[in-house]
């Protein structure tokens, strides 16, 4: 409570004083004597500090043989006045989170395959806790935690060889089938596949070849089935039998000219 110096009232012998000399009593002073106020706690705003947490985390994936490297970020926040302050706070505490962090993604990581580390590190961010919180010499301490998962070296390298060779595959497809359009285009008709092998000699020369061997052995196929035609047809007419003769050569040459073979039927003994 304030007091002002004109509460305190006059003694009895100050007032008979007073009176006797007729002077009048002092006005009454609105000063404070004493006024104290207690002082106003300014708040300290958070700071906030993303800090790696040492070395990736060797989490076992499906089958123990191959390790995902899970590397953890720790974002800390607290209410301090500088910035080394709370990282020398945070180092206090980081091998905690760490050990908190492999313990909450040991499991998961044995349920993905080497090779799935996008899908195992959705699932192991999925798992932790949205944060970790700690007390350090009276400061609270909060910390957020980000994950970042790569497959095992050894993995990287079958999974880098199997990707170039799926864009060289899409390359090479559609250079492919765009030389196809620009032959056919020449020939002025649509000759589908027999084109191919031409597309693929200007595409790429393992391409080429792989459709070389296999329109060789297509051939090979066409001109082995029209024989048998051929010798079912000779078959049945030296045996009288005309009308089936007759069915096998017209179906003999269609058949030819629908693979592109010479339509003559050959020997005729």
């Amino acid at each position: 409570m304030t007091t002002y110096e004109s509460d305190r009232k006059p003694g009895f012998w100050r007032r008979l004083w007073n009176r006797l000399t007729g002077r009048r009593p002092e006005a009454r002073s609105e000063q404070p004597a004493t006024a104290t106020s207690p002082a106003a706690s300014v708040p300290i705003t958070p700071l906030t500090e993303s800090i790696d947490a040492g070395t990736p985390l060797a989490i076992p994936a499906m089958g123990e043989a191959y390790d995902f490297q899970v590397q953890v970020e720790a974002t800390w926040s607290a209410a301090v006045t500088d910035l080394d302050d709370l990282r020398t706070r945070a180092d206090r505490h980081s091998e905690s989170v760490r050990r908190a962090v492999r313990d909450v993604v040991w499991q998961v990581g044995r349920a993905f395959a080497p090779h799935r580390a996008l899908d195992a590190e959705r699932a192991m961010v999925e798992a932790l806790p949205a944060d970790f919180c700690f007390t350090d010499a009276g400061v609270s301490l909060r910390c957020q935690v980000k994950l970042r998962v790569r497959p095992d070296a050894r993995v990287v390298d079958v999974l880098l060889a199997y990707s170039l060779m799926r864009v060289r595959a899409d390359n090479v497809e559609a250079a492919a089938a765009r030389w196809r359009e620009i032959l056919t285009g020449f020939t002025g008709q649509d000759v589908g596949d027999l084109v191919l092998p031409y597309a693929a000699q200007l595409t790429d020369k393992p391409f080429a070849a792989s459709v070389t061997g296999l329109e060789n052995a297509r051939h090979q196929a066409r001109t082995d089935l029209a024989d048998v035609l051929d010798r079912a047809a000779k078959s049945h007419t030296r045996v009288g039998l005309f009308e089936f003769a007759e069915s096998y050569e017209a179906a003999l040459h269609a058949f030819r000219r629908s693979q592109g073979l010479p339509v003559g039927s050959g020997d005729d003994s």
